[in-house]
């Protein structure tokens, strides 16, 4: 169920300029970020020149696009090929799609019939593929930042807190 639009990471309210220190949300990389100068070094990834040159095209176009905004994680690059790679089959579907149109002639044994074209099942198959990298599998920073608050969050909440402070005394019960 949606709970409305994701928040946007902290490096692009940086760059907007609306950040503010009292909604400062954490980084969307763990460690340091690949600089735009160091994109050609760090973002080397096996399968890369056996893709085609356009997808090599959008890799290179996200990579640069992830580090300027200070948001590229050498981790993330396996992740933008894949999506590269997606995302230039989504292209070559829609051209086929513009050539042949949506449905194509078949010659069959009781004749020609009209079927729909197999690109327009692989281009929706590539953009839900294109849609789940981007976005859940760590390629949005919106949830490298969840996973980020997730590592890091270790105290006890609830239930626990009021044990461990039971059982330490010493402590009062974290703040919610």
């Amino acid at each position: 169920m949606a709970r409305g639009r994701k928040p946007l990471p902290q490096e692009i309210k940086r760059l907007r300029g609306t950040d503010q220190p009292c909604r400062e949300r954490p980084t969307s990389v763990i460690g340091e970020p690949v600089r735009l100068e160091d994109i050609g070094s760090k973002c080397q990834v096996s399968g890369l020149k056996s893709s085609t040159p356009r997808a090599r095209e959008i890799y290179w176009a996200t990579c640069r696009k992830v580090a300027a905004q200070g948001m590229l994680d050498p981790t993330f690059c396996a992740q933008i090929l894949f999506y590269a790679i997606e995302y230039d089959i989504v292209l070559r579907c829609e051209e086929d799609i513009k050539k042949k149109g949506m449905y194509v002639e078949v010659e069959g044994k009781r004749g020609t019939f009209l079927v729909q074209n197999p690109s327009v099942k692989q281009l929706h198959a590539a953009m839900e593929k294109v849609l789940k990298i981007g976005s859940n599998f760590g390629f949005s920073p919106v949830d490298r930042q969840r996973l980020k608050m997730e590592l890091g969050d270790n105290k006890p909440k609830g239930f626990k807190a009021i044990f461990a402070m039971v059982v330490n005394d010493d402590e009062g019960p974290d703040d919610q």
